[in-house]
């Protein structure tokens, strides 16, 4: 599963990348604790200044790999190398940027909402499914996204899932730049060669400053929907519309 995952360095710059273009990067429990191993290995390392996480071909990833979660949901033992990963994500103490082109669904999207700045090309479509899959949101997203666009925008992107485009993003504060298709690792590689040279210790101290109100109500939440999801999982209606997923794909 390592190919799945690429993780490169470049003058004091992680390059995370999501490697599964045939399937849209969709992401597997493997894929997840890859992740996970690779942030704690660069919170470690002294070298490493700002992680970026992408996606290889035209979509950043489809979310979760819904076959995987078919499987999940006999052994939610497995629910723990994802947690493993959100729980690295939600506490990295580096810079991360998150740069996204095409679809970006599910933990796709709310993998960005942790990021501490977003590059989007044009053509990024943003969806959060969890309903319609018989779910809940995930990745502390019930809490980050209404903070960020509020309340009422939050609740009628989580319900319905519709895709939000790019622009609209911008607007509603999920996304700091955008870009054309093509673009978005050039344009986050720049600014990650920007924050590499800044002060390490004043960024780090920065970043912390700027979380320190929210990392705890963010470890909550995301406790909170970790315990809920994974009963959601075994649920009638998530394997209903699991199947019905599925069966569409085919």
């Amino acid at each position: 599963m390592a190919e799945n995952i690429s993780d490169k360095v470049e003058q004091g710059v992680q390059i995370l990348s999501l490697n599964r273009p045939e399937k849209k990067n969709a992401i597997t429990v493997d894929m997840y604790q890859i992740l996970s191993d690779a942030l704690h290995r660069a919170e470690l390392d002294e070298s490493i200044k700002v992680t970026i996480i992408t996606g290889v071909g035209p979509d950043f990833s489809a979310g979760n790999d819904i076959k995987d979660f078919l499987e999940i949901a006999h052994a939610p033992e497995k629910m723990a190398s994802i947690m493993s990963f959100l729980q690295a994500l939600t506490s990295y103490k580096k810079p991360i940027i998150g740069c996204v082109e095409g679809w970006a669904v599910g933990v796709g999207a709310t993998m960005m909402l942790h990021c501490d700045m977003v590059f989007s090309a044009r053509n990024t479509q943003f969806v959060f499914p969890f309903a319609q899959l018989g779910l809940v949101p995930e990745a502390a997203s019930s809490f980050l996204l209404p903070r960020i666009v509020g309340h009422q925008k939050a609740f009628e992107m989580l319900m319905f899932g519709e895709p939000v485009n790019a622009e609209t993003a911008y607007q509603l504060g999920m996304v700091n730049h955008l870009c054309e298709p093509g673009e978005s690792l050039c344009l986050a590689l720049k600014y990650a060669e920007r924050l590499s040279q800044l002060p390490t210790e004043a960024v780090l101290l920065s970043k912390e400053l700027l979380k320190c109100r929210t990392i705890d109500d963010i470890q909550m939440a995301l406790m909170r929907e970790g315990r809920i999801f994974k009963e959601r999982l075994v649920s009638q209606e998530a394997q209903v519309q699991f199947r019905r997923f599925i069966d569409k794909q085919l």
